[in-house]
């Protein structure tokens, strides 16, 4: 679908503008706590930020949003951990998924399974000098990159997961907002 073409929706935080895919949607609850929708199917005001840290310190900031939303939050900081671990939870449900539907292959035998969109995803415990001669590979080929989420138990050092998977958009989305939001991501 074209990108003109998606639901838009403003980040309370930051205030861009952006497809509705790529922001993370809260709901008020009757507790006056605001709940991470995962599926985004929440009955409920709700609200969109941006998966960076920035935009929930933004958000928090702001008088309006926090009298709203975040009424019983001490800390953004728990907020952002407990989005984490359930975008981390998704990711290890989608690798389930792709794993039971065999698009999912163990690691990387030869350089020319890896198809244009496919995702390659590696375990944070790889040797440098083998990640960078796999990101080059991969990213020649125009394979998508990404770090697997602490916790996720792979057989490999590193997946592939076919472009035709259905699954493989919502996974790369997820892990994109996971990266934004993990400590690599706070560096940026």
């Amino acid at each position: 679908m074209d990108s003109r073409h998606q639901p838009q929706r403003q980040c309370v935080g930051c205030r861009k503008v952006r497809p509705k895919t790529e922001l993370l949607r809260f709901v008020s609850r009757p507790s006056a706590e605001a709940v991470f929708d995962r599926e985004g199917r929440l009955e409920g005001r709700g609200f969109y930020l941006c998966p960076g840290e920035q935009c929930f310190v933004k958000a928090y900031k702001n008088k309006r949003v926090r009298s709203s939303y975040f009424r019983k939050r001490e800390q953004v900081n728990e907020l952002i951990y407990e989005v984490r671990e359930e975008l981390s939870n998704m990711i290890k449900e989608d690798l389930i998924r792709c794993k039971k539907t065999a698009y999912l292959k163990d690691g990387l035998r030869e350089e020319k399974t890896v198809r244009e969109d496919d995702l390659v995803l590696y375990c944070g415990d790889n040797p440098p000098d083998e990640k960078v001669g796999t990101h080059t590979a991969a990213r020649a080929g125009g394979a998508k990159v990404y770090r697997l989420p602490e916790g996720c138990e792979c057989s490999s050092t590193w997946l592939i997961v076919s472009s035709e998977c259905p699954i493989a958009p919502r996974l790369a989305m997820n892990l994109q907002k996971y990266d934004l939001l993990s400590s690599k991501g706070l560096a940026r």
